[in-house]
Order: C-alpha cells, then sequence, then structure tokens
C-alpha cells in the first residue's frame, strides 16, 4: 500500500517538472497514471475500511482499530497528493536598497561593562 503511496508522490512530481517546462502531452500521460494509481489507494482504503467495520463486529477490537488507523492514514497521504500538484512560482527575489553597494556587514556589537569587584 505504501509503494503506491511513494509512486503517486513521484508521480505527482513527474507531473509538476512536465508543467514547469512545458511538456502537455507528458504531463496528461503522467495526469492519467497518477489517477490510475490514486484509484488503486481508494481501493485499499475502502478495503481496510470494510475489514476494519467487520472486526468491530467480531469484537476484535484492536485488529478492527489498527485496520482503521492505517486507512485513515493512507487517506491523509492520498488527499496531500491529489492537491492540485502544479509547481508554485518561485518568490522574487529581495529588492537591493537603492544607493548601496557592495558588501554590507552588522553594526558591531558592544561589549557589556565589567561590573564586578
Amino acid at each position: 500500500m505504501h509503494d503506491r503511496v511513494a509512486e503517486l508522490r513521484g508521480l505527482r512530481d513527474e507531473f509538476a517538472r512536465h508543467t514547469q517546462y512545458d511538456r502537455p502531452e507528458r504531463a496528461a500521460q503522467v495526469s492519467e497514471q497518477a489517477e490510475r494509481v490514486g484509484a488503486e489507494i481508494e481501493a485499499d482504503i475502502e478495503a481496510l475500511e470494510d475489514r476494519a467495520a467487520e472486526l468491530a463486529e467480531r469484537g476484535q477490537d484492536i485488529p478492527a482499530g489498527e485496520a482503521a488507523a492505517a486507512a485513515r492514514a493512507l487517506r491523509a497521504a492520498l488527499d496531500e497528493l491529489t492537491v492540485d500538484p502544479a509547481p508554485r512560482p518561485a518568490a522574487a527575489p529581495a529588492a537591493r536598497s537603492a544607493g548601496k553597494g557592495g558588501k554590507q556587514t552588522a553594526a558591531a556589537v558592544v561589549a557589556p561593562e565589567n561590573t564586578g569587584s
């Protein structure tokens, strides 16, 4: 199951790369693959939730809780990875102050006064 999460993470990154470098055909192919893997993860989540319900009905609370926790973890990973994978624009570099060129250094630190005896 976690292998699919890693695969989806890689596909998301690959999609972002192809989008960034304006390769729409390849980005569309990667998007289709990501949808397929996302559907597989969704099926795993549903199977885990069903298993948790079955175990809870039988009174097996600990395995039921483990299956439910695994389903929640997969759901969180899927939700994180299905957010718009488009690359974020890079932050603009900070503007330099006009008229100040060259190296700028920090102000000198003043040593504390000796007040001891």
